[in-house]
């Protein structure tokens, strides 16, 4: 595109020498000039929002893929493929580092099945991904939990989480679901 601005504006200039009063033709450069600019700000601006969007798109998959694997499948080596070296951790029943959560989750999920997670919620902004999970325990129980990872670099580098419980039985103050 560079070629054909220069080839343009060289166009144009030569026109505009050649006349003698060339008021209308640098008014049509300006014009030309100016809307070379607000081009060139949409073509950025649409590039800037797609890398964006890759980037929450990215950070998604590795939490969903992370999740799945490790909590669902069951498989504490996916700890080493989706959390950085640096892990902090919000949940006070866990230490900082993977080394932790990975210690923490086989006492969490002995003797538990594989299964497939069902995510009821997965959102995305700047570098963090929620994700929340309703599920329903072999006592008639309601769950849902809530975990808020932040992703740097490709990789999992924090954690907070949140859960609820709806007892069976309970009775609701409202008739609306849990999530």
């Amino acid at each position: 595109m560079k070629p054909i601005k220069i080839l343009a504006f060289s166009l144009i200039i030569l026109n505009v020498l050649s006349c003698k009063d060339n008021t209308k033709e640098l008014q049509k450069i300006k014009e030309l000039e100016n809307s070379i600019t607000d081009l060139t700000e949409k073509v950025i601006s649409v590039d800037v929002l797609n890398t964006e969007k890759r980037t929450l798109d990215n950070n998604k998959k590795v939490v969903i893929n992370f999740y799945q694997e490790f909590f669902g499948n069951i498989d504490f080596s996916a700890a080493d493929k989706y959390i950085g070296n640096v892990y902090i951790q919000h949940n006070p029943a866990v230490a900082d580092g993977k080394e932790a959560l990975v210690s923490a989750a086989k006492t969490w999920l002995k003797d538990a099945p594989k299964s497939k997670i069902n995510f009821n919620m997965i959102l995305a902004e700047k570098d963090l991904v929620l994700v929340q999970i309703i599920d329903t325990d072999k006592d008639g129980n309601r769950h849902s939990t809530m975990d808020v990872f932040r992703v740097t670099n490709g990789k999992i580098s924090e954690h907070w989480d949140t859960f609820a419980t709806f007892k069976k039985g309970d009775k609701s103050a409202n008739a609306n679901p849990l999530f």
